[in-house]
């Protein structure tokens, strides 16, 4: 299966009420957590207990919301086609089929196509923006040295 995506938007004339909940839920996430009363269109109230990790999850999703940014949510074992691992990687396709050769993203295949999962789009993404980091402050590093070794 492939790619079954919930999209989550905030009309503009809520975002106002979304970023009051995002501040309260952020609030809750920085304690022990927090209570929760709702409300349903019959007035009938309901209150729960949120963990901080609930709340920083809910405080997350709504500032992002608030910011005018739609979110889609994916399952981390969902499926997607080359193209649209190459989206979330911000790379070009043939560059995914690249990893995918090099076995550096894992995928199984489908009659003639590829599917990669959503976890290990998101591992390459993470190890890669690393290897970036590390790149970045080696090169910066190496450049102070060489500064250094010109002034001495």
């Amino acid at each position: 299966m492939v790619m079954s995506a919930t999209k989550i938007a905030v009309p503009p004339e809520e975002r106002d009420i979304a970023r009051e909940a995002a501040g309260l839920l952020s609030r809750a996430a920085s304690g022990p957590g927090g209570q929760l009363l709702v409300r349903d269109a019959s007035g009938t109230q309901v209150e729960m207990s949120l963990t901080a990790a609930t709340a920083g999850a809910l405080a997350t999703v709504l500032s992002r919301l608030v910011d005018g940014d739609g979110l889609v949510v994916l399952g981390e074992e969902e499926e997607l086609t080359p193209e649209q691992a190459a989206t979330v990687l911000g790379v070009s396709r043939p560059v995914v089929y690249h990893r995918m050769d090099t076995h550096r993203l894992p995928f199984r295949q489908v009659g003639t196509h590829r599917r990669v999962k959503l976890k290990d789009v998101l591992a390459l993404q993470a190890f890669e923006d690393e290897r970036r980091r590390f790149s970045r402050a080696l090169s910066k590093d190496t450049d102070d040295q060489d500064l250094a070794s010109r002034g001495a």
